[in-house]
């Protein structure tokens, strides 16, 4: 399958690690040219001196606050002058916590960066996207969206509100021809993870490479191909839902758990 992306503008927020650094390795292959943001600068420059080729564009920016994320997609448009595909990749649990230990401000944060991060860039670029001719919009949820547990309430609540406003935008943008998808990875090893570990290593008085092994060989026992998740194992669908072959293809969630929920 071929996937050629070459003349094609890209913009994957979250870019600096995890899921978005992947999708933005794998598009640049392609032949896409990437625009990316993050909070943390010293990952954009890692991804700058990793990604191939050199008509990319990553910035520093908060997309929980709207004048970062307006002045971020202003200065994309300047560099790209339009867009193909939009990626809305940013997310954060931000506190590992049940229902009773958050309060308003968590939910508050988690609602900024989770839903309204995504709203507002899809706000923004609507018009542009409507000058494309392989419009899309993917949105990268989670299967905590409707399979929630009792810990990050608030996280799977907006990732819920994230894939619903998916299939609102599928219909809504259906006769511009901006097709809207979501992807809904399972246990991805992250920098969340990567958190919950240092934070059980403290409190178990275990070392964090111990911790990190018993998490992952506990999580990858509850998937049925027994492992969890890297970034990579996202990429591929991302990259299809971006393509030609993808043409007639909107409205739908795609789920990428190993098989952890079996589609239930």
């Amino acid at each position: 399958m071929d996937l050629n992306f070459k003349n094609r503008n890209v913009l994957i927020t979250g870019v600096s690690e995890g899921i978005g650094r992947s999708m933005a390795l794998a598009f640049a292959k392609s032949g896409a040219r990437i625009a990316g943001c993050s909070r943390n600068q010293a990952g954009l420059d890692r991804i700058t001196s990793e990604i191939q080729g050199d008509d990319h564009c990553f910035f520093p920016a908060d997309l929980s606050n709207s004048e970062s994320a307006r002045s971020f997609n202003e200065k994309v448009l300047q560099a790209f002058g339009g867009l193909d595909v939009l990626i809305n990749n940013v997310g954060s649990i931000h506190k590992l916590a049940d229902f009773h230990a958050l309060n308003d401000d968590d939910w508050e944060q988690s609602f900024q960066i989770n839903l309204m991060s995504a709203v507002r860039m899809i706000r923004f670029w609507i018009p542009h996207l409507k000058q494309s001719r392989q419009a899309r919009i993917i949105n990268i949820s989670s299967i905590a969206a409707d399979r929630p547990t009792e810990v990050f309430p608030h996280y799977s609540a907006m990732k819920a509100g994230l894939s619903n406003l998916t299939l609102s935008l599928s219909q809504t943008l259906a006769n511009d021809k901006i097709l809207v998808n979501t992807v809904s990875p399972g246990p991805v090893w992250s920098r969340s993870w990567e958190q919950e570990a240092e934070q059980a290593a403290k409190k178990s008085g275990a070392t964090l490479e111990d911790t990190i092994h018993q998490i992952k060989e506990g999580t990858g026992q509850t998937v049925l191909l027994k492992r969890m998740g890297l970034p990579e194992d996202v990429t591929g669908i991302v990259q299809f839902l971006a393509s030609d072959h993808a043409s007639w293809v909107t409205g739908t969630n795609f789920t990428v758990d190993g098989g952890l929920t079996r589609g239930s």
